[in-house]
């Protein structure tokens, strides 16, 4: 009973690593490999010659409507086809590679704690993903979704609006600090600069109650994450995070992926309401799973 309502629950994820509507994969995104580490390297560069359009204060413009991909919905670390759940019959995992750049082998450097709670670990065997529970994916599991993006000119804000739950992030840009270090958020607090052609985004003030992926990889309220986004063609960014948390982790660790325009006309972001008609929550709840909204997750004793 467990698995066939977990496996409901993760087929229904968007998985943006493979084709959409069942058509085949692409194998490039803005002309480069449509890989994790290709389309990195490759997206560096391009990013270096390609000149954006600009808004009428002069930034570069990335208004638009944007889906994440190449980002491993299953697991940051990549899915190998010995991963048990790629051969469920309900709603299979998809073979995928690591969308993290560094460290080289493509794993969080968790502490040894960590580690055990995380990669399928205590969080994934006794509690309920924060999304399921129609929380928000969180940072930067968000990013791997369909978005718009907004630049209000004379604003000292980007708002960057998310199809998933209906969460947004008002990211400011007049140089203000971080709100008060004992203010918890569930998207943390995110303040934005330009840097030339990339917006640098700096996000702090986590409270900890979100997860990286479908095998509970996880980041505590510590956590401290740069975003980087930069346009390498008129309908392809380069997003790039780096990840901070000394009370998991043995240093910092970075992703990177490509998020690609929505051209479709007349396209716009629908509602997802979630908890409308939600009927999974109480079968996790039956089954002994509890929510992660609670104190002392961190603690490896408990």
């Amino acid at each position: 009973m467990a698995l066939a309502v977990m496996s409901a629950v993760w087929w229904l994820a968007p998985n943006p690593a493979a084709g959409q509507g069942g058509e085949a994969a692409p194998t490039d995104f803005g002309g480069c490999p449509a890989t994790p580490p290709g389309f990195h390297t490759c997206a560096l560069e391009k990013a270096k010659t390609f000149t954006p359009p600009r808004t009428p204060d002069g930034k570069p413009d990335f208004q638009g409507f944007w889906r994440g991909r190449l980002y491993p919905t299953f697991s940051v670390e990549g899915v190998p086809d010995t991963e048990p759940r790629t051969r469920d019959l309900i709603g299979p995992w998809r073979v995928a590679p690591s969308s993290i750049m560094d460290p080289p082998d493509g794993k969080i450097p968790y502490q040894p704690w960590a580690a055990a709670v995380g990669r399928k670990g205590r969080n994934f065997h006794k509690y309920i993903d924060p999304r399921t529970a129609c929380a928000s994916g969180g940072v930067p599991r968000l990013m791997e979704m369909q978005s718009q993006i907004l630049q209000p000119t004379g604003e000292n804000f980007v708002m960057w609006i998310f199809e998933d739950h209906n969460v947004h992030r008002a990211i400011a840009t007049d140089g203000r600090p971080h709100v008060g270090e004992n203010i918890k958020l569930l998207n943390g607090d995110s303040v934005g600069r330009w840097e030339g052609n990339t917006f640098v985004v700096d996000v702090a003030n986590f409270n900890g109650y979100s997860w990286l992926d479908d095998s509970a990889n996880f980041y505590t309220d510590a956590a401290h994450m740069v975003e980087r986004l930069t346009m390498i063609d008129l309908n392809t960014l380069h997003y790039q995070i780096t990840i901070d948390d000394p009370k998991a982790y043995t240093r910092p660790w970075t992703m990177a992926w490509a998020m690609v325009r929505n051209v479709q006309p007349g396209f716009e972001l629908l509602e997802e309401a979630c908890r409308e008609g939600e009927r999974d929550l109480p079968k996790f709840l039956e089954l002994g799973y509890v929510y992660y909204f609670r104190n002392n997750l961190w603690q490896p004793s408990k």
